[in-house]
């Protein structure tokens, strides 16, 4: 199934973000409107998304994965409301753009692989997530901590090419599909009270965006 044939032929969200600003899809097919929150133009970077499984969305996730790194900015500000609530806007994704799980893990084989990835050497900031205060990298190497907050296991959900911008696609994905069902708490009672996703994504190292 592609894009144009997906179930809903009207879509008034960007897939990317839950932006409601336009009329991103209509009789299945893109009005080539531009996001103004995430800048998406849909039928362009949202062109290809097949409903139903995790490869299908992928995509969608990577991209949402890539902005929520870069800070959430607007592409246009002036339209953004004075009260924004991300993880509202987030929720307001049609369904079947972020509800297929995550593609099984091959745990043996990302272990095997470690050595073809990179590392800043000690790393206390979860690479998905911008959670710091925990190790995930100590001196090279990963402890296999799974972060209180996204509850990505360092080692084995976070490979990747410090800046090469193909290979940190997987980051981006479990991030975008981490923040698009709300940002669950791994560990909800390590979750500080004035908890500000946002301000936590500012803490990623830019190689890791």
């Amino acid at each position: 199934m592609t894009a144009s044939s997906a179930e809903v032929d009207e879509e008034d969200f960007c897939r990317m973000c839950g932006w409601d600003g336009d009329r991103f899809w209509e009789n299945g097919q893109p009005t080539a409107a531009l996001c103004d929150s995430c800048g998406s133009e849909s039928g362009t970077g949202d062109f290809g998304a097949s409903p139903g499984s995790w490869d299908g969305v992928a995509q969608l996730h990577r991209f949402r994965g890539w902005w929520l790194g870069a800070g959430a900015e607007w592409s246009h500000p002036r339209s953004r409301p004075a009260e924004w609530d991300l993880f509202a806007q987030l929720a307001n994704i049609p369904p079947p753009w972020r509800e297929p799980v995550p593609a099984p893990v091959d745990r043996e084989r990302r272990i095997a692989e470690r050595e073809r990835y990179g590392s800043l050497g000690t790393e206390t900031v979860c690479r998905l997530c911008g959670l710091s205060g925990e190790t995930y990298w100590h001196r090279g190497a990963p402890t296999g901590l799974r972060c209180p907050c996204c509850g990505a296991e360092s080692g084995i959900d976070d490979l990747a090419v410090p800046g090469d911008w193909y290979s940190l696609a997987g980051i981006r994905a479990l991030r975008g599909y981490w923040a698009a069902r709300g940002g669950p708490w791994y560990l909800p009672e390590k979750r500080p009270v004035d908890w500000d996703v946002l301000r936590q994504f500012g803490n990623l190292p830019a190689e890791w965006r």
